[in-house]
């Protein structure tokens, strides 16, 4: 009978009913198979019914605390793994190698390192074990995760036989804190390498931001004859997408097609990464939809690959059938969600997704809550801006900086200003987007010498060196105020080549004023840096058309027209019935397009009547 129950405990599946009737059997009649019938509950995952068991074992042994700590650090259930090897402790039951393994990982599976795993290693010393693999190897990755590198230095310089993983594990801990010389040191000279092993070194590269020396590597994977597997591919994708390297990332496809890799998520989302990185928005979606099974983080690179390239509405859409396949979002999600609502300046959409943000108390995260305060600000809804930040249990520098630019935008220089103050009262140290912020609030409403003094405290008060958009913005305050001529001065003066920005702002701020002089040295700066922007060339022509230079005009229009430059299509939207409508110039695609034009006919013909003058731009084709 003895023999039949210990098969049975042996046996690879069990139901409920039986392991009741077997555990009234072991009490009557065999409590010496009581271990071995707790084991098997652990086996099962039957964590607090072997609980139980072990509460009615008289003198439990260490075979069997090991088995509860080893069970509940497999499930990830490592403070009830800690506190089992504590209980275990505190009886005086001799503690093994095993038992040390366990409980150290455990211990680094915990995201913050609670001093109690210094302890533990003090007991691997006291009891003899440090020359133990396997809680060499469990020390190796707990004080590699933690950063404690000389720590899991001196570990590794213990082992005596040194595998692969002990080299892998290390690597990692240097990748994950950013020493990719050392983590290069090991890789050189371990003696066998594995597959894991060249991407560890990879990932490193990828991590750090080191992406050339990183395909250095896949060169010489390749020259050492080590195939690349899925991972390989990923970690090289993710680099190709940070350096926009299309071609490099076209080569990596290639592999991915001749293995047949297109229905490995992780790839996919690698590849979709890519494209969305490069500018390659349709060959994204392709792969998107071509997936068999996508994640949130799929969702997320789709929907911020929209919002990164500018196409918003496409962006919202794709997180309304996100939300219809009942796909949770995470932050990184909603971030570009609401990046996405800024773009558009939709107030319906934006108020309908901050509801549903906080609705579902995705505010309480700081990325998520200083994006948001920005979306509000973006679409003109300060107050609601306001109530954000206010909530806020934590306002850092990012928060900060988005409603001071948030009220800088919408006009309230002066709210802006007090912002300012009231974050300097409390610490918070601002930075170069602060005084962006600022300097916009500034030229908002016209106020030079405020802005100058910004501009000069920036440096001598809190030591931040002016930037290109500071400069922008000085020129932008000093055209605001009609004062063109002393903006060129300072473009002139400026410590930074000036860009596109810096001169567009001045060749717009030449057409009002009518400075045909400066707008031309505007254009040619223009010309240099962007030839192929037609804008520019729209610009200086309509400067010509309004002081009646037809001449120079024409001169423009062919110039356009030799050079293959076409004007950019103006276009105005409005909202109505959460709904974003969008025209073009002479655009009929608008199914209600016969009544729109009808209405305009009939409001331009009123205004007429009025002699309403009309300021009546030159239309370049």
């Amino acid at each position: 009978m003895e023999l039949h129950v210990k098969n049975l405990l042996h046996s690879s599946t069990l139901h409920i009913a039986q392991i009741n009737q077997i555990h009234g059997l072991l009490i009557t009649n065999f409590p010496s198979l009581m271990p071995l019938f707790t084991r098997k509950l652990l086996n099962l995952s039957f964590l607090q019914y072997a609980h139980q068991v072990l509460d009615e074992i008289p003198h439990p042994d260490h075979t069997l605390y090991n088995h509860f700590i080893s069970a509940y650090s497999r499930l990830s259930l490592n403070r009830e793994a800690i506190h089992h090897f504590s209980s275990m402790r505190q009886k005086g039951i001799w503690t093994d190698c095993y038992a040390f393994a366990s409980v150290l990982k455990s211990c680094s599976s915990i995201s913050s390192d609670t001093g109690f795993e210094k302890q533990v290693h003090s007991l691997v010393v006291k009891h003899g074990l440090e020359s133990s693999v396997f809680v060499q190897t469990s020390l190796l990755g707990f004080y590699s995760k933690f950063g404690d590198l000389n720590s899991a230095k001196l570990v590794f310089d213990g082992v005596l036989v040194k595998d692969p993983m002990m080299y892998n594990t290390l690597i990692s801990g240097y990748s994950r804190h950013g020493n990719i010389s050392m983590a290069r040191e090991l890789f050189d000279e371990m003696p066998e390498r594995t597959l894991v092993s060249w991407n560890a070194i990879l990932s490193c590269y990828a991590n750090n931001g080191a992406y050339q020396d990183g395909f250095r590597i896949l060169d010489q994977m390749k020259s050492e004859k080590f195939q690349p597997n899925e991972w390989t591919v990923a970690i090289a994708l993710s680099m190709c997408a940070k350096l926009g390297d299309f071609e490099m990332g076209m080569s990596l496809k290639q592999i991915i097609d001749d293995n047949g890799w297109h229905n490995n998520m992780v790839v996919s989302t690698a590849l979709l990464e890519m494209y969305v990185k490069c500018g390659a928005v349709e060959d994204a979606r392709k792969v998107f939809d071509k997936m068999l099974k996508r994640d949130t983080v799929a969702w997320t690179s789709m929907i911020s690959g929209y919002a990164q390239n500018g196409r918003s509405s496409e962006a919202l859409e794709l997180f309304e059938k996100m939300e219809d396949k009942v796909i949770k979002p995470n932050n990184i999600t909603l971030v570009s969600v609401l990046s996405a609502c800024s773009q558009l300046g939709s107030a319906e959409t934006g108020n309908r997704i901050g509801g549903y943000i906080e609705k579902r108390g995705f505010d309480s995260d700081k990325y998520v809550a200083s994006a948001l305060l920005a979306m509000y600000s973006k679409c003109g809804n300060i107050e609601k801006a306001r109530e954000v930040f206010n909530k806020m249990p934590q306002k850092d520098t990012v928060a900060w900086n988005s409603i001071i630019t948030g009220l800088a935008i919408n006009g309230l220089a002066e709210d802006a200003f007090l912002m300012f103050a009231k974050m300097v009262e409390t610490g918070t140290q601002p930075d170069s987007i602060t005084y962006v912020g600022l300097l916009t609030a500034c030229a908002h409403a016209g106020l030079v010498q405020l802005g100058f003094e910004f501009f000069k405290s920036m440096r001598e008060e809190h030591g931040i060196k002016p930037e290109i958009e500071h400069y922008s913005c000085i020129v932008d305050l000093l055209c605001r105020s009609g004062r063109v001529e002393e903006a060129y001065k300072f473009i002139c003066e400026m410590e930074f080549e000036p860009n596109g920005v810096v001169w567009g702002t001045l060749l717009s701020a030449s057409r009002i004023q009518s400075n045909l002089e400066l707008a031309e040295i505007s254009l040619n700066k223009l010309i240099e840096q962007e030839p192929d922007n037609s804008g520019n060339y729209v610009l200086l022509s309509n400067v010509y058309a309004s002081v009646d230079k037809w001449q120079e005009v024409c001169k423009f229009r062919n110039l356009m027209k030799t050079q293959n430059l076409q004007k950019t299509a103006a276009c105005s939207w409005i909202e109505l019935g959460n709904k974003v409508n969008k025209f073009l110039v002479r655009d009929t695609s608008h199914p209600l397009s016969n009544d729109i034009y009808r209405a305009v006919h009939n409001l331009s013909t009123h205004l007429t009547r009025f002699s309403y003058d009309f300021a009546i731009e030159l239309e370049m084709n």
